[in-house]
Parts: C-alpha cells; structure tokens; sequence
C-alpha cells in the first residue's frame, strides 16, 4: 500500500518533538531508568512506527507522552513538546485539558479499556463534552457522526448499546472513535489490532489511515509486527531495553537495515517467497532495567560483539537514518 504522506486537512501547526526523553522507577537509590535519552519525531500526517520486543519499552514511551505512567514511574528528564506545549511543565489539571484535546490513545484491548457499565455513546461523548464544552444533545450528535465515520454499521441504533455487546473490531473502532473526539493533533495507536483476525486488522489499520489522511494528524503505531510497519509507517524507531538502536525512514529502514537487531527482527517475517526458508529467532533474553549493563544493551544477544561493545555504548552514526553499532550490518561505516 503506498503510504499518505500528506492529508486533505494537513494541519499547519507543528507535531510532536520529543528530545532525550528519560522515565525512572523508584527513588534514591533504588531508582532505574526504563527509558534513557529518547529523541524523535512526528510531523503532522506523518507515521512513526514504535518496535521491538515485548518489554523493550514501547508502551511505557506511549504513557510517558500522555502522562498516564503507572505509579512510581516518573518523566526525569527531557522534553515532549506537542505543537507549541511542552507537555512536562504543566500542572496535573492543565495536562488533563490538553491531553482531551490535543492527544488521542488506542489501547491494544478495547474490551479491558471501555467501561463496561457505561453505554457507547457515554463513553465517546464524554470528552467532547469536558473538553470542548458540548451540551449533551450536540456530544451526542458528534458521537453518532463518529461512529459512521469510523464504519460502525446502524450506528445510530448502537448508540445506546453497551461495549459487551459489540464485536471484536467493532469495539476497537469504537476505541477509535472516542480517541478522535476532539480531532487530537496526535493519535498514538499501541498495538490497535493485537486481538483481532487479519481481516478485521487490515481493516482498522486502513481506517487509522484513511482518518489521518483526512485530518492531518500525527500517528505513533506501536507494535512488534514489522510486516505491519513496512505497510503502514513513514519512519521507524526501533527500541531495544529503554533505548533507541535504530531509526530513519521506513523505506531506507527495511531496505538497509544497520542494528545486528533490527536484522534479527526482520528475519523472523515470514516471507511468501521463501517457503522453505527456516525463521530466526534471537537466542537469550532482553535485560532487566535494574541491571541494563553500561555497554551495548543488545552485546550478549549479539553474534558481532566484541569487548567494546561490553565496555561503552555504542556512539550514534548517521543522521536522518542512524543507528548505535560499533559492528553494523551491511557493510562498515
């Protein structure tokens, strides 16, 4: 699928700047940092994809930009600016304003995330209503007008129907259309599609992109699917133990990928072409954050290393696709 770079409605306002953003757990001397010193950024109308294994912090990134960390996790440094705010210096009330507003969330299970006791139009009017200052009947009027939008069918006789009585993928885009509520200027998606079969996934992940293209907002698509970002996404940011290895455009991404990483992900999709081709797996396991060692993060996965790699990490190399390698794949630098 050729990927939309710009919308019909593109806005004209920055997106989301996000410089050596680091989350710490615990406090004193017992604290550690999940996150360390990520940078990026998503322009409107633009798609990041977020990778890596489970663990490598790719949720925990999407809590720390709508300042939703569990409790004891914290924002110790760096700074999330989304348009002209920066979103780490606002009080707890103003962060819940502009959260309504200017930011939207997918989460991976709608089923766990709706409130089962309220109704669906509730549940998608509420924040049109708090944050945009509706009365009742237009919340409701906008709610009905999003449920159309984002396919559900009879949309107006579900209205009143609660989250058990939907499908699946009908419950997902009813995530999707409380997420749109307010036209947020960025939309993060963590793993929209995880439970869902792959037709209604195809169809979730075209809708998240047909609404893009027509508003102009920013996407952030969290998953572990790479298949999925190489369809989807214009550029790539590939986590591994709170730390960024890999990151650039989606095309010059999976055409050369550099990280021993990154290419240990790519060879486990499955590929058409090469039936009989045995997928990779990486041997070991991903550090834990109290122990993430002083080198390279990825050095005892990592059939390149050598004792430099133990020692120091890796500086960054490149600029619009760069990585943290001192023995990249594809040739030396």
């Amino acid at each position: 699928m050729e990927r939309q770079g710009k919308g019909k409605n593109l806005r004209t306002d920055a997106g989301l700047v996000v410089r050596d953003l680091t989350v710490t757990f615990g406090r004193g001397r017992k604290s550690f940092n999940v996150i360390d010193s990520l940078n990026f950024d998503v322009a409107p109308g633009e798609t990041l994809g977020l990778v890596g294994e489970s663990g490598s912090g790719k949720s925990i990134t999407a809590a720390a930009l709508m300042g939703l960390l569990p409790w004891g996790g914290r924002v110790s440094g760096g700074s999330i600016r989304l348009g002209a705010t920066e979103m780490t210096q606002l009080s707890s009330g103003a962060l819940r304003q502009t959260r309504g507003q200017e930011m939207g969330m997918v989460f991976q299970n709608p089923l766990s995330s709706l409130n089962p006791s309220m109704t669906v139009v509730q549940q998608i009017a509420e924040p049109y209503r708090l944050y945009c200052g509706a009365s009742d009947s237009a919340a409701r009027e906008h709610a009905l007008q999003l449920l159309r939008e984002v396919g559900v069918p009879d949309a107006e006789k579900r209205l009143d129907d609660y989250p058990h009585q939907f499908s699946g993928g009908m419950r997902q885009r009813v995530m999707i259309a409380m997420a749109l509520a307010c036209n947020p200027r960025l939309l993060i998606a963590d793993e929209p599609t995880t439970a869902l079969d792959v037709i209604n996934q195809a169809q979730i992940l075209r809708l998240i992109q047909r609404l893009q293209e027509e508003q102009g907002m920013a996407v952030i698509f969290i998953t572990h699917d790479l298949s999925l970002v190489a369809e989807y996404a214009h550029k790539v940011m590939v986590l591994y133990a709170g730390k960024t290895v890999e990151q650039g455009s989606a095309d010059e991404f999976f055409r050369s990928p550099r990280h021993p990483y990154s290419q240990a992900l790519l060879h486990a999709i499955p590929r058409l072409l090469h039936q009989g081709e045995r997928l990779t797996d990486i041997d070991g396991l991903p550090p834990r954050p109290q122990a993430f060692p002083v080198g390279c993060r990825f050095a005892d996965r990592c059939a390149y290393r050598t004792e430099e790699c133990l020692v120091r990490y890796p500086p960054k190399t490149g600029d619009a696709h760069h990585f943290y390698c001192f023995h990249p794949v594809g040739g030396a630098v």
